[in-house]
């Protein structure tokens, strides 16, 4: 084969796999379609335990479990496990790595619906209480409805 039929070939593919990237970028960027969700904060800690960046919770038993990870002997009481009182409701925990605050915390601006893909739109802040105890492990409880088949965290800058 002749190297410019090569080099040919080489650049479709490449221009393809860049165009499909792009395509799938935008499918999950909010837009026109996006739907706000509504969303109530359970609880918020920071706790060094091993979770993924996000965990969907629908089950009291994975609730249970969660906050039984969660307790803490420094305290005589532990925090009221919540409970899914309604059908269609689920626990969203996220656990996203600071990317630009060393002992920061988030702050959730807002959820969005995009087609079945969850758009978490969160901002790392200061937190000072985390910042003099030098924790850096952030974690959020949140009940949220309309339950996803997808999640993608965006940190807003």
């Amino acid at each position: 084969m002749n190297i410019l039929v090569k080099f040919s070939i080489i650049s479709i593919f490449l221009f393809l796999l860049v165009f499909s990237c792009a395509n799938y970028k935008r499918n999950i960027t909010p837009g026109k379609n996006a739907e706000k969700v509504e969303f109530t904060e359970i609880r918020r800690l920071n706790a060094e335990i091993n979770l993924k960046e996000y965990t969907l919770i629908n089950s009291t038993k994975g609730i249970k479990e969660l906050y039984r990870q969660l307790d803490n002997s420094k305290f005589s009481r532990s925090a009221p496990i919540p409970v899914l009182e309604e059908s269609g409701a689920y626990f969203l925990v996220l656990k996203p790595q600071l990317k630009n605050k060393k002992y920061g915390d988030i702050e959730i601006e807002k959820l969005e619906m995009n087609n079945s893909i969850l758009l978490v739109n969160y901002k790392e802040i200061e937190n000072r209480e985390y910042a003099e105890e030098k924790q850096s492990n952030p974690i959020v409880i949140l009940k949220v409805f309309n339950k996803p088949t997808e999640i993608k965290l965006n940190l807003i800058k």
